[in-house]
Parts: structure tokens; sequence; C-alpha cells
């Protein structure tokens, strides 16, 4: 209850707020308004997510603590984090930067503004979608179509067996060996980092289809999230196709802000750190978190600068870049997934200095034959079977083959969907 309060209480404001600026014809008034409205959103998800991170037990934490109107949000952060938090909140500051900026007009009704931050499918784990877009959609007369029945039925069915039957039999592997990575060697660090990649992948590629297949139902087209990352050749690229909502949010709302795409070399510089560091704080409050992102930055940088043109355009250049573009995400995802940095520095200690080339077959993971066989099913569908989205793939197929799929999705997600269940990743931002 005290978390639908609180969606409510910063959607107030954000309404109110947005609908000030609009009818300011003064500059610093209208500025006033905006940073009124941002910053309101950043306190809470500040109280919320960041609060005992960043201040811990400094003096000026003491002092909220004893203050009633804070604490009981503080300590209600510490153990679990608002549903969508992170996601409603950057929607909504959205919202009023573009009235600001002058591309949209603030919509008059609270509750059809309240509608727009709250859809469900998107809700707690995007794609974060722009006012524009969405706002449209959900007002418009809207007359319930066959088609996007089927092919919101076609997206809900991949989107669970990439989830449950791909991406939850890899984290029954993952679990294992992050629960002790001191009891295997280098072999099981490696198959365990590889895994863990498309685990993330397919639980939040899953996930984003799912909400897709859910919104399509009601007439809703969202955002693609995922276009194939893992053919990309540079890290650049590669942000551009994986969780595009977030990777185009930040571009629009901090990036181009700072001139980064104008400015001179070291503007360039300054803001693709300053994008990635945020983006890393955004995935969590955790130092872990912070690595991950400057890490994604600096390889950025290196192969915007350094590797860009270093190998040529030809067949054997290009698998050799999508490999290693696909290698340096790998690893730095060991920040993502370990709880502190003694565990990341454990788990890289392992992966390149641990002398344990071939464990005991009593220490090696233990892994299940369909975790290999649907994981190789997801890749080779994803990768080159299909070629556009899913249901613009499968809607073309004769009857038999369509019904081929249909039977071999919901047979993988009924019979060996992984016997735990794993929660969505990204439900923890």
């Amino acid at each position: 209850m005290e978390f639908a309060a609180l969606m409510l209480f910063t959607s107030l404001v954000d309404w109110f707020c947005a609908k000030q600026l609009y009818q300011s014809d003064k500059k610093i008034s209208r500025q006033f308004w905006m940073w009124l409205a941002i910053g309101s959103d950043l306190a809470v998800l500040f109280a919320f997510k960041y609060f005992d991170f960043a201040l811990g037990k400094s003096p000026i934490a003491q002092k909220m603590y004893d203050m009633p109107a804070f604490a009981w949000m503080i300590e209600l952060g510490k153990y679990v984090i608002p549903a969508g938090i992170s996601f409603y909140t950057f929607q909504s500051i959205s919202y009023v930067v573009d009235i600001y900026r002058g591309n949209e007009k603030p919509e008059p009704n609270v509750v059809k503004f309240m509608l727009f931050v709250s859809f469900f499918p998107q809700l707690v784990a995007g794609p974060i979608e722009r006012f524009g877009k969405l706002h449209k959609q959900l007002f418009a007369a809207y007359t319930p179509k066959l088609e996007d029945l089927k092919n919101g039925g076609r997206l809900l069915l991949y989107g669970l067996f990439l989830k449950v039957a791909v991406a939850d039999n890899l984290a029954g592997v993952v679990d294992a060996y992050y629960a002790d990575p001191g009891s295997f060697g280098r072999s099981s660090a490696w198959i365990a980092t590889f895994m863990f990649t498309f685990q993330v992948y397919y639980d939040f590629f899953g996930y984003s289809l799912l909400a897709q297949g859910s919104a399509l139902l009601f007439g809703i087209h969202l955002m693609d999230n995922f276009n194939k990352p893992f053919i990309a050749q540079s890290v650049p690229e590669f942000w551009h196709r994986w969780h595009i909502s977030l990777s185009t949010w930040f571009r629009d709302y901090i990036y181009i802000p700072i001139g980064g795409n104008k400015g001179s070399t070291g503007i360039l510089i300054f803001g693709v750190l300053l994008v990635f560091f945020t983006s890393g704080l955004w995935h969590g409050a955790n130092a872990t978190m912070i690595y991950f992102g400057l890490s994604q930055g600096l390889l950025y940088l290196f192969d915007r600068f350094v590797f860009r043109k270093t190998f040529s355009g030809n067949s054997a250049g290009r698998i050799f870049r999508r490999l290693k573009t696909a290698f340096f995400f790998m690893t730095t995802l060991v920040f993502f997934r370990s709880m502190n940095l003694s565990q990341s520095f454990d788990v890289f200690n392992h992966l390149w200095v641990s002398r344990t080339y071939c464990e005991s077959p009593e220490l090696f993971l233990k892994i299940d034959p369909q975790v290999w066989l649907f994981l190789i099913v997801g890749l080779v569908l994803d990768h080159w079977v299909v070629k556009e989205r899913v249901d613009r793939w499968i809607s073309p197929l004769n009857l038999g083959y369509r019904w081929f799929w249909y039977l071999f999705f919901l047979t993988a997600v009924l019979l060996f969907g992984g016997a735990v269940n794993h929660p969505f990743v990204y439900f923890q931002f």
C-alpha cells in the first residue's frame, strides 16, 4: 500500500509541476518547476534505493533516522525496493523534460497521466516509454483486432520460453557457482560466466517480450527493447542493441544535454563516463554496479578511439569483432552478478589467475542436458533463424511450422522449465 501511495505522490508532483511550467512564460519559473519535479523524483529514489549506500552511518544519516518523516522510508528501503521505481521514475522525468523542451503538451487529466506512469505491462521492468508514443495509444479509440491478439499470444509464448526454459535453467547453474566460487576452478568459472551472460539476456529479453505481448492484447505497441545485441561489432553498437529504452533515455536526457554529441573530445569522454557511471548506479546501490558501469564506459571509449579501425571489414574481421564485443560484455558481468567487490575479485582470480584448469568431477559444475539444449535452441533461434521480431517471423509460416514452434515452446515451458522459481533479474531495479 505504501508503494502505491509513493507512486501516487510522485505522479501528482510531476503532473502538477509539468502543468505549471507549461503555463509559465518566464524561463526561470519554468526551470524552477522542472527541477522541482526532477528533484522530488530523485529524492524519493535516493531515499528508497541509495540512502543507506551513500550515507550509511554518517551524522547526516543519523539525524534523518531520528525524523519520523524519513525514518520509515529509509528503514523500508534497506529491505525492499518499490517495484519498478527506477523505471517509472525515469519515465516521469522524461515527461517533465519533454514538456519543458516544448516537445509535448501536458496531460490535463491527472488520472490519465497516472495511467501513463503505471501502465501495468511495462511498470516494473520497462521498456521505458516516452509520453508522446504511449499516451496517444492509451486513449485512442480502439477496436480489438484478431491480428493483435495472435501476435500478442506469440510474443507471450516466446517470452515465456526464453525466461522459463532458457534463463531459469541457466540460473540454476550460475547460482550453484556463485554460492561458493572457491569450490570450483577455472573451467567452471568460465562456464558460469558464460551462462550468466545469457541468463540475464534471455531473462530480460523474455520479460520485454512478455510486456510487449501483454500490451498488444490491448492494442498497445511498446518499443522493442533488444535487437540481437550479440551480433554487435563494437561496444557502442552493443549498447544501441541492448536495453534500448534505457540507452536512448541516457542519450536524450544526459549525454546530449551536456554536449557529448557536439562538444570536444574531452566532453565526449566525460559524457560517456557519466552516462555509464549513472547507468551502473541505476542498476543498483552497490559498488559492484558502479564498477560494472564504469568498465562498460571504458570499453566503450576503447572501442570508439582505439579499436574502431583495427581490423578490416572482411568476414573474419567481423566475426572477430563480434566475439571481442561479446567477450568484453561477458567478463564485466562478473561485477553485475557478484554480491560484493570481494566476490568479484575472487571470480576474476579464478578466471585468470587460478592454476586449477580441470577440476575433479565432484568439484565440476553439474549441468543437466536440458540446460545446454535450450541455450543452444535459444541462441540459434535468436541469432540465425528469427530474422525479425518473433511474432512477425512466425506469422507468415505455414500452419504446420507454426504449430510445431507453438508446441515446442509450450512443451519446453511446461515440462522443462526451471524447477526453482527465479524472479526476473530486473525486478530488483
